[in-house]
Formats: structure tokens, sequence, C-alpha cells
């Protein structure tokens, strides 16, 4: 909604690979705070950040894909997004079990925030922009 709200976001790809990595730390962080309030506060940073990324992410790739082939590329990437999920879901809740809730976080969190090293690693995705 802020996005919304805000209009065109400079340095699009900058800022969504900033904030899957921010995002990811905070994941990661989530399974150590003592705290609720704390939790509270890093889980809401948690939403902030992924939403952030997750919009600008998705602009990006209806942007920047072919005509041709966006119903394709949004296809296969919405079964990434929302398919797969629940099928890693019992994968998750067994490496829990086994070795416990906070380096399952740890290494959840390194995952995704290898998306977002890549989006700031690869020139072509750092430079990304939205149309204006």
């Amino acid at each position: 909604m802020l996005l919304a709200v805000r209009g065109r976001l400079p340095r699009a790809g900058l800022v969504a690979g900033c904030a899957i990595v921010a995002g990811s730390a905070a994941v990661g962080a989530l399974a150590y705070v003592p705290a609720l309030a704390a939790a509270v506060g890093t889980a809401v940073l948690v939403g902030l950040l992924t939403g952030l990324s997750g919009a600008i992410c998705g602009a990006l790739l209806q942007t920047q894909a072919d005509p041709a082939c966006l119903g394709r590329v949004t296809s296969v990437s919405s079964l990434v997004s929302l398919g797969l999920t629940p099928l890693s879901m019992p994968l998750a809740a067994a490496a829990i079990g086994t070795w416990g809730l906070g380096p399952v976080y740890v290494v959840s969190a390194a995952v995704c925030g290898l998306g977002g090293v890549v989006a700031l690693a690869v020139p072509g995705l750092r430079r990304a922009e939205l149309p204006g």
C-alpha cells in the first residue's frame, strides 16, 4: 500500500536486493529473539521488508518479461512461490524436529538472502528500474 501511495520508486532493483537481504537477516534473527515485544517488532520488520521486496520483484518481473511470454513467466513464478511452499512445510517441520527452530530459521534465511545477494551482485538486476 505504501508503494502505491509513494508512486514511482527509483532504483527498484537495488531497493529490492537490499530489502531481501535485510528481510532475510530479520527472519534468521526471529528464532533467537527472547522477548515477546521484540519478537513482534522483528516479525513486523520481516513483513514490511519481505512485502516490499515481493511487490518490487513482482512488478519488475511483469515489466521486464517479454509481453509474449508474460503469462508463462507469471505462471512459473506463481507456481514456485505459491505451489512449492506447502510442499516444503513438512520438510521444514521435520528439520525443526531434528535440529531445532533456530538452525532451520538461519538456513532458511541464508537461502532467501542468497536471492538478495544475487540481485545486488548482478549489475542488470541491481540497476533494474520500473517504468515511470
